[in-house]
């Protein structure tokens, strides 16, 4: 279906011009003579788009932006003129214009400024989809809590949920549901119906990262052919999650606290700060403290970040909390591979809650699933976990040795007859990883091997658990 767009032109000829060159190129187009005019059509019949004449008699194109803005009417608005000036560039950025675009009859530069609001209109519709479908899984009562532990954070989260301006900093170890958590208070919030957008802040490179987050303009680098609606925008009304905020290099930081405290951005080559209204979440596995102790970590940006700090807690202070976690992962892990397993027995509930789950919840779901995929029954036993959970003697993972001065010394254990070198390897590794936080470059340095080493001793471990001839059923 073509978008829909209203043209609001007061001069004849230039109105008729641009209407006939948008409907030939597919658009369905609907005109109006003045602001006044402009308006009564907006709220009879709201188009997908709207192009507005800056310099009209009585109503203004700006005057009429400032009513659209004040009634909350969500659309990409276009401004046209022939003779603006920076000044009023500057005044229609500030009121939340999608564009300002100058009048010229060959109308290429109108024409891409169109072809972008299009774009823009898609991805914001596709997050509001995603927003729509995920709420339900997020609501407040969803959210397990029978631990004491679980029971606290989740009294933080009710008492937070209310308030969607306020900037909240989540702690944890990897795996704990700090992505989990941000979303509860996003999806029960005033703006739960609004987009959710999460940056991976390590993943982005540091060359891309302020063109991802705040978008670009036409021309602005190479390659850089038509304008480009970046994160932070696309979530405009909602919450961006900065996730593993901790890992951010410096100088990107320094970019990043100017958007939270001012809360304006400016696209990459383009000209005056624009206002956002979003609510930025960040989340790391980090002791933020002791980072800006080390120089990693900008104060400033603590603080701005810091107002409310929840601190998620390992899955090893919620025993109480393993038993209904597991239930609702075999529920949908069931239901995934189609499978009519209803139950954990008493024997498999008493398994998992003695374990100590350095990997968390994340790695709760995963043994879940994995048991799920070998069950044939109607519960989940014992034998269909990982034989490093069945083992009677079974040990924590590695721990630095109480007596030694040096905490990087790590305790082997090793069992006669029981333990063998590949489950020891295992164990090294998963324990590095765990307090490399998951970076498996980072873990990989602490082994002494390559990155492509560990991917595949990982790899392999992996294989050898999907392999049908250890199915333990």
């Amino acid at each position: 279906m073509s978008s829909s767009i209203l043209l609001v032109e007061d001069e004849p000829l230039i109105r008729e011009a641009f209407a006939l060159r948008l409907s030939e190129r597919g658009y369905q187009v609907t005109t109006a003579t003045s602001a006044e005019e402009g308006l009564v059509a907006l709220r009879t019949s709201p188009p997908d788009i709207l192009l507005l004449d800056i310099v009209m008699p009585g109503m203004s194109g700006l005057d009429l932006l400032r009513e659209i803005r004040a009634s909350d009417l969500d659309i990409p608005v276009i401004l046209l003129t022939a003779r603006g000036t920076v000044k009023d560039a500057v005044e229609a950025m500030r009121l939340g214009a999608f564009d300002f675009v100058a009048k010229n009859i060959d109308m290429d530069e109108l024409f891409l400024s169109v072809s972008n609001a299009v774009r823009f209109l898609a991805l914001s519709r596709e997050a509001r989809y995603w927003t729509s479908r995920e709420s339900g899984r997020y609501s407040l009562d969803r959210m397990i809590a029978e631990s004491p532990a679980g029971a606290s954070l989740r009294d933080q989260v009710a008492g937070l949920v209310e308030n969607d301006r306020v900037t909240v900093l989540l702690q944890g170890e990897t795996g704990t549901g700090k992505e989990y958590v941000a979303k509860v208070l996003h999806y029960n919030g005033p703006s739960g119906d609004r987009p959710f957008i999460e940056v991976d802040c390590p993943a982005i490179p540091s060359e891309l990262f302020e063109s991802e987050l705040f978008g670009y303009e036409k021309g602005s680098f190479t390659g850089a052919t038509g304008r480009r609606i970046g994160l932070v925008e696309l979530a405009e009304g909602g919450t961006v999650l900065l996730d593993e905020i901790g890992d951010l290099p410096l100088p990107l930081q320094a970019k990043l606290l100017r958007v939270i405290e001012e809360r304006t951005i400016r696209r990459v080559g383009g000209g005056a700060p624009f206002p956002v209204n979003v609510r930025f979440m960040a989340a790391t596995h980090r002791d933020l403290r002791v980072a800006v102790k080390e120089g990693r970590f900008r104060e400033d940006l603590f603080y701005r970040l810091n107002v409310v700090t929840l601190a998620i807690p390992p899955l090893r202070e919620r025993v109480g909390d393993i038993v209904p976690l597991a239930e609702r992962f075999l529920h949908l892990s069931a239901q995934t591979f189609r499978k009519k397993i209803l139950r954990l027995s008493p024997a498999a509930q008493k398994l998992l809650k003695g374990y100590s789950f350095p990997g968390n919840i994340r790695e709760l779901s995963n043994l879940v699933e994995r048991a799920v995929l070998f069950c044939s029954g109607t519960q989940l036993e014992p034998g269909h976990f990982p034989s490093d959970l069945r083992s009677p003697a079974h040990e924590p993972l590695p721990v630095a040795i109480p007596d030694d001065p040096d905490p990087r010394t790590l305790l082997l254990p090793f069992r006669m007859g029981e333990d063998t070198l590949d489950g020891v390897e295992r164990r090294l590794i998963a324990d590095i990883l765990a307090r490399s936080g998951g970076n498996k470059t980072r873990a990989a340095q602490a082994l002494g091997i390559s990155r492509w080493a560990l991917d595949r001793r990982l790899k392999g471990d992996q294989e050898e658990a999907e392999s049908p001839g250890n199915d333990p059923s």
